[in-house]
């Protein structure tokens, strides 16, 4: 029997399975974020060994009997990253093959069994990935709050507070979306909120908590709080759009998987969600992830561990790789 462990390190928390090849999933394990970028390199490595050794006491397993680990990281982009997956496995004393990827490409792999497809991330941040049938793949988005993350939970929430500012000083009519900032902030007004931002750890998870009051006001009729949820869709839409065109799918049939808490604000994210894929795809099918990322991720791990491919897509060092950015030259060639 060969068993492989496959991690899902989110912006929220760190999912893990352990599973045998011939029987399925025999234990899981949960812990906290595994985003350094969101807690620190040291808090999201312990995380992740954490989750890892709780599926192994679930499954009654030893790191002696597991044949490799595969740890799909948010926040797991370039090799200034490797600290965290080689840390958390340090600390477990795993010295065996460890497949490092971005948590996409497990959740990729959950939603399409690795085959051509696309599957489009929104939680606190937001990200995409797809493949066509030539097995390229392209990413898009995945830049962090600062630099991307378009249409994710912290942009909802960002676009969220900032409206309620404006209407708080008189820029803009006021809606019940400023009720709302009072309940889960504790502040009466906008120079109360500038207090509360400047004296307290209030970052991308404090913001990205405001996402879910936005989907209720929006529930509830708020103009304001659909029009930012309209929003979000559109991006996340044009994110996928862009995924279509850079692999050349726009006459293909393939599906769309989507993950992430921001998608359950139906009809405002989905539906102009779907209207930008099917403009750019009107061959493209929306499904559930057959998978969730996690099991996806160790599914892969045993496709990769057959294929002698234990490298890194996301780095470039495997036996494929993720493409996500164009060059200034390919833009504007001399």
């Amino acid at each position: 029997m060969r068993y492989v462990v496959g991690v899902d390190g989110g912006g929220t928390k760190t999912n893990v399975v352990v599973l045998g090849e011939d029987v399925g999933v025999v234990g899981a394990g949960t812990s906290g974020p595994a985003n350094h970028r969101s807690v620190g390199m040291d808090t999201a490595s312990a995380n992740i060994a954490q989750a890892v050794s709780s599926a192994l006491q679930a499954a009654n397993i030893t790191l002696a009997q597991v044949a490799a680990i595969i740890m799909c990281l948010a926040g797991f982009d370039t090799d200034l990253d490797l600290p965290v997956p080689q840390r958390a496995a340090r600390s477990l004393g795993y010295f065996g093959p460890t497949i490092i990827e971005n948590d996409v490409v497990g959740a990729w792999s959950g939603a399409t069994e690795a085959q051509a497809g696309l599957v489009i991330i929104a939680g606190t941040g937001a990200t995409g990935l797809g493949m066509n049938a030539k097995g390229q793949l392209w990413r898009t988005d995945g830049w962090d709050f600062i630099l991307g993350d378009a249409g994710s939970g912290y942009s909802i929430g960002l676009a969220a507070i900032r409206a309620a500012m404006r209407m708080l000083d008189g820029r803009d009519q006021p809606t019940r979306l400023v009720v709302e900032l009072r309940d889960i902030y504790g502040v009466d007004n906008a120079e109360e909120m500038r207090r509360l931002v400047d004296s307290t750890p209030f970052g991308k998870f404090e913001i990205a908590a405001f996402a879910a009051k936005v989907s209720d006001m929006a529930h509830q009729g708020d103009p304001v709080a659909q029009r930012i949820l309209t929003e979000a869709g559109a991006h996340l839409g044009e994110s996928a759009a862009a995924i279509v065109r850079m692999l050349g799918m726009q006459q293909d049939s393939f599906p769309i998987s989507t993950v992430g808490s921001v998608f359950k604000s139906e009809p405002w994210v989905t539906d102009p969600f779907r209207r930008i894929i099917l403009e750019h795809a009107p061959q493209a099918t929306f499904r559930p992830p057959l998978h969730s990322p996690e099991i996806g991720a160790a599914r892969l791990a045993c496709r990769r561990l057959d294929d002698d491919d234990i490298g890194s897509w996301t780095l470039g060092t495997g036996k494929r790789d993720i493409r996500r950015s164009l060059s200034v030259k390919e833009l504007f060639p001399a």
